[in-house]
C-alpha cells in the first residue's frame, strides 16, 4: 500500500463518502455491487493495497471522543469519568478510541476538531453539551457518524445517549417526600442546560403529584453563566430538605451551610444526582440519584457500531435510568440528629 494514498483519496476521487469507500472495501452492506467495483477499481489504480485493507478492516472500528475542555479534568470530572467507561465499552468490543479535548476558545471561535479530517476513525462521540454553532459545524463537517453522549438536541439529527435526567431527579425528590419532608427546594441553575431543566422538572412532578407548595426563594441557583463560578446563596428562610442538580451542587450547599453552622442532615437533608463527588466531606454519604455512566457508555458504543457497520438510521434520544443510592444525608423531616 503507497503511504501516499489515503481511504479519503479514493472517497473523493468518486465523490463518495470515506464510510462507503470503507464499508465497499470491506465487504460490509450498503453499497450496491456497482459502487463497490469503482471503489475496488479506485483503490487499485491509486495503488491502495485494498486485500490488506480487508485484512485490517475485521477488526472493529475505530471511535474518536470529543469533549470541551470546559468539563474535563483528569480524574477528578464525571465527564473524565465517562470516557474512561467509554473507551473501556469500546475495548470490550475490541475498539479504540482516540480523545480530543477542545479548547473553550476554539469552541467559541468554531475551530473544528482536527479529528474531523482523519481518515482512521469510523465514528465520533461527543460528551457533553457544545455551542450550538460549533455542534452544528462538527456534525456538518463529519463524514463518519456522530452520537451525542449525555447531552441532546434534535436539530442536529444526531442519536444521543442520557442518564435519566427527568425521572431520576422525580425519583430523589420523591425519597425526600417519603422521609416525610414537605418543604423542599431546587439547587441548580435551570438555564445552564436541557439536562439540569429536565431535573428540575423532575423535582416539579414529584412536588405538584404529591400537592406540595414549590416556593420560588428556594430555587436556588448554583453557578454563574457567564463565568461558570460555583455558589449556593442561601436565603434567610430554608426549606427542610434540597434536591440538587448534581453532586456537585449538592457540594456547593454544604459548603454554603456550613458557613451558616448548619450540618447536613442535622439540620438540612440533602440529595443529588450523578454519584460523582470527589475529594469532598460528602463523598461516601450523599444520598443520591445514581447515573449509571457504565450503561450509558456501552449503548452509545454499541449505537455507532452499528451505524458504522449497518447505517443504521437516526432514532432520538436514548434514556438510561438508574437507582436512588441511599447514604446518610436525609433524615426523617423534624428529626433533630441522627445515630
Amino acid at each position: 500500500m503507497s503511504e501516499k494514498v489515503r481511504l479519503k483519496d479514493i472517497a473523493d476521487a468518486l465523490g463518495v463518502s470515506i464510510v462507503t469507500a470503507s464499508n465497499a472495501l470491506s465487504g460490509k452492506k450498503g453499497v450496491s455491487d456497482s459502487m463497490r467495483q469503482k471503489i475496488v477499481g479506485k483503490a487499485k489504480e491509486l495503488g491502495y493495497d485494498a486485500d490488506k485493507y480487508n485484512t485490517e478492516a475485521e477488526r472493529s472500528p475505530s471511535f474518536g471522543v470529543i469533549v470541551s475542555g470546559r468539563y474535563i479534568s483528569v480524574g477528578t470530572s464525571f465527564y473524565w469519568e465517562l470516557y474512561q467507561k467509554t473507551a473501556y465499552a469500546a475495548s470490550k468490543k475490541h475498539s479504540f478510541t482516540m480523545l480530543e479535548i477542545v479548547t473553550y476558545e476554539d469552541e467559541v471561535q468554531c475551530v473544528p476538531p482536527q479529528m474531523l479530517s482523519s481518515d482512521e476513525i469510523e465514528g465520533i462521540i461527543v460528551i457533553g453539551r457544545m455551542d450550538g454553532a460549533y455542534m452544528k459545524k462538527i456534525v456538518a463537517g463529519s463524514v463518519v457518524p456522530v452520537v451525542l453522549l449525555d447531552f441532546y438536541n434534535p436539530s442536529f439529527g444526531c442519536d444521543a445517549v442520557l442518564s435519566g435526567n427527568y425521572l431520576g431527579m422525580y425519583k430523589a425528590t420523591k425519597y425526600l417526600i417519603d422521609h416525610g419532608h414537605k418543604e423542599i427546594g431546587f439547587v441548580g441553575t435551570i438555564e445552564l442546560s436541557d439536562n439540569i431543566r429536565d431535573r428540575y422538572f423532575g423535582y416539579l412532578k414529584a412536588m405538584k403529584e404529591n400537592s406540595l407548595a414549590v416556593r420560588e426563594e428556594w430555587i436556588l441557583p448554583d453557578r454563574d453563566l457567564v463565568t461558570m463560578h460555583g455558589e449556593v446563596r442561601l436565603p434567610e428562610d430554608l426549606p427542610t430538605a434540597f434536591a440538587c442538580s448534581s453532586d456537585y451542587t449538592a457540594g456547593l450547599l454544604y459548603d454554603a451551610l456550613m458557613k451558616k453552622g448548619l450540618e447536613i442532615p442535622r439540620d438540612i437533608s440533602c440529595v443529588g444526582y450523578d454519584d460523582y463527588i470527589y475529594g469532598h466531606p460528602l463523598t461516601g454519604k450523599l444520598t443520591t440519584y445514581r447515573a449509571d455512566t457504565e450503561k450509558m457508555a456501552e449503548l452509545a458504543v454499541s449505537i455507532l457500531k452499528k451505524k458504522v457497520r449497518n447505517g443504521e438510521s437516526y432514532r432520538g434520544a436514548h434514556y438510561v435510568d438508574g437507582p436512588v443510592i441511599e447514604r446518610c444525608s436525609v433524615l426523617p423531616a423534624g428529626t433533630a440528629d441522627w445515630g
